[in-house]
């Protein structure tokens, strides 16, 4: 690398679907940093050497060589270099209507945008072999900078997917088996003091990706969906059972009475007191354990 910073920029004349603006290589100052900012367009950057850190969304990520960070369309990022170990870093900007399913296939989305690559000297040599064939202003050399983005994209996706990449149809049958994993999790495990990471960590997804997963598909976050649930089940006990306000939140999962009361008016419109009178299967009223 003799020089310090290099760019190219392309003029996608290629109706292909990908659109490919520029590429570039930069061995950054100590502590130089970029940012807060935002593109309108994908901007993927790969670590040769060095450390620094990422940060989007109100979350830093500590990065090193041999990882990626991705800028999100239109979502303000910033990234500074380490003051005594600045990184050298790659970078390519696109866009297109299908690279949010690659770069999701690869497990880089919004809630989670970094990626640690299991063999850097091939996304090394990717990255490099753009930049020599970006500085021809041709279609032939476009094309071929076209290709060599897909197979960045596809060395991505093949080391976290195993040998073979999923079909669109094959990624939203995981999407349903994660979101089904999860709620069976729930009905079996909703009394005890399980959380949203758990949960997560049980499906093997992480926690952001996860809750928005779930969100898009159930219409309401996880954490919703499992008080939802834990209320559902206390209006059961309510009506038929004479426990104790403190043992029915127990065995939904409270461990504190009162913070049911709360979370059950909430959800509710009525106390749990409230509720039984009304509701309470009349065999249970004069026998209520205290």
């Amino acid at each position: 690398m003799q020089n310090r910073f290099t760019e190219h920029y392309m003029n996608c004349r290629m109706d292909t679907g990908i659109r490919l603006h520029y590429c570039g290589i930069e061995q950054c100052d100590p502590s130089h940093l970029y940012g807060p900012a935002m593109r309108d367009h994908y901007l993927l950057h790969y670590i040769v050497q060095g450390s620094g850190v990422f940060t989007t969304e109100g979350c830093d990520y500590k990065l090193k060589a041999g990882d990626s960070f991705c800028m999100f369309p239109n979502q303000p990022s910033s990234y500074r270099a380490d003051a005594k170990d600045p990184w050298t870093y790659y970078w390519i900007g696109f866009d297109g209507p299908n690279m949010a399913e690659f770069l999701e296939l690869a497990q880089i989305t919004e809630q989670f945008p970094t990626h640690t690559h299991a063999d850097p000297k091939k996304a090394e040599s990717l990255f490099a072999e753009l930049m020599q064939y970006s500085e021809a202003d041709d279609l032939a050399a476009e094309a071929y900078c076209l290709g060599l983005l897909l197979q960045m994209l596809s060395s991505y996706m093949h080391l976290q997917t195993g040998v073979r990449l999923p079909s669109p149809r094959e990624t939203k049958s995981r999407r349903d088996f994660y979101i089904t994993q999860a709620i069976r999790f729930i009905e079996e495990h909703y009394q005890k003091r399980i959380s949203i990471p758990l949960i997560a960590k049980q499906v093997g997804l992480e926690r952001a990706y996860f809750t928005k997963l779930f969100q898009a598909h159930m219409g309401v976050a996880p954490y919703e969906f499992l008080l939802r649930y834990r209320i559902e089940k206390a209006t059961l006990l309510l009506c038929q059972t004479n426990l104790s306000m403190q043992a029915i939140a127990n065995s939904v999962g409270f461990d504190d009475a009162a913070y049911f009361g709360n979370a059950f008016a909430r959800q509710m419109g009525h106390s749990p007191t409230s509720f039984r009178k009304h509701n309470q299967n009349p065999k249970y009223k004069k026998t209520i354990i205290e």
